[in-house]
């Protein structure tokens, strides 16, 4: 173990964390200072963040050129029924009404929130020994409960939530990794390398990594995890390896492996 983490040690003091943020969605919250601004853009980013790097960036950047320098007034503000005239982009397989869906939940949070971060903070102990260690998944399954709350009457004509809308809230009790619900956190919470660190209510130590095509790959190459499929078990293994190295901060090396996978360094 120890050899190990000194070749990880060894990546991730040789990285070019500034290079790599300009291939990767969190470029987009970094180009706000305002907390609210980033917290709001970061959810965004997150949850748009699967297929092609280059197809989901290209989405995102004309999604924050319609949304403007203040992204958090915008959602707080917006017109359903005007933004599904004005977004011509759909994302795969959401659809405008989707994407216009999506942003009316975290209005409909925001409303009733200062802070997304107060959703997460309803966790509780769970029962099944595999997830014991790990309160976060009941904070994650109570963000999606609050989230699909919304009646969704104005952009679909009745109060549905359909596939393209329900893509971006998984639900970790039925095996979902929430991959990228567990990315919007790590950049929330980590106060190191890229991350923001806007609050300070959840420790880094209580995170699931973001597990991705790429952590996937290097974590069955490396053979952190036998498992063969991406589920929440598989995420828990991870992180649970990698805890072993880095008790307090076990997502430290996440950002670093996926982006080396990704230029097919290991």
């Amino acid at each position: 173990m120890q050899t190990f983490k000194e070749k990880l040690e060894k990546l991730y003091n040789s990285f070019d964390f500034d290079k790599a943020v300009k291939n990767d969605p969190i470029k987009f919250p970094k180009r706000f200072s305002n907390p609210l601004d980033i917290e709001i853009s970061s959810l965004i980013s997150s949850s748009f963040a699967y297929g092609n790097i280059k197809c989901f960036c290209s989405f995102l950047e004309e999604l924050f050129r319609i949304m403007g320098e203040n992204p958090s007034d915008f959602i707080l503000n917006f017109n359903p029924a005007k933004l599904i005239k004005e977004l011509n982009i759909r994302y795969r397989f959401s659809s405008i009404n989707d994407i216009v869906a999506f942003l009316y939940v975290i209005q409909f949070l925001l409303k009733k929130n200062s802070s997304l971060q107060v959703l997460f903070l309803n966790q509780q102990a769970l029962t099944e020994k595999h997830f014991a260690s790990y309160p976060i998944i009941s904070g994650i399954s109570n963000f999606v409960k609050e989230a699909l709350k919304a009646d969704l009457s104005l952009i679909y004509g009745k109060d549905v939530k359909p596939r393209g809308l329900l893509h971006f809230f998984p639900n970790p009790k039925k095996g979902s990794p929430c991959k990228r619900i567990n990315l919007f956190l790590r950049w929330m919470v980590r106060n190191s390398d890229i991350d923001f660190g806007l609050w300070n209510t959840i420790k880094p130590s209580q995170l699931i990594i973001p597990l991705d095509t790429h952590i996937f790959n290097v974590s069955k190459k490396l053979e952190i995890t036998q498992r063969n499929t991406q589920t929440l078990k598989t995420a828990i293994d991870i992180t649970e390896f990698f805890k072993k190295i880095n008790p307090e901060d076990p997502l430290k090396y996440d950002f670093v492996l996926c982006h080396n996978h990704m230029e097919k360094i290991i």
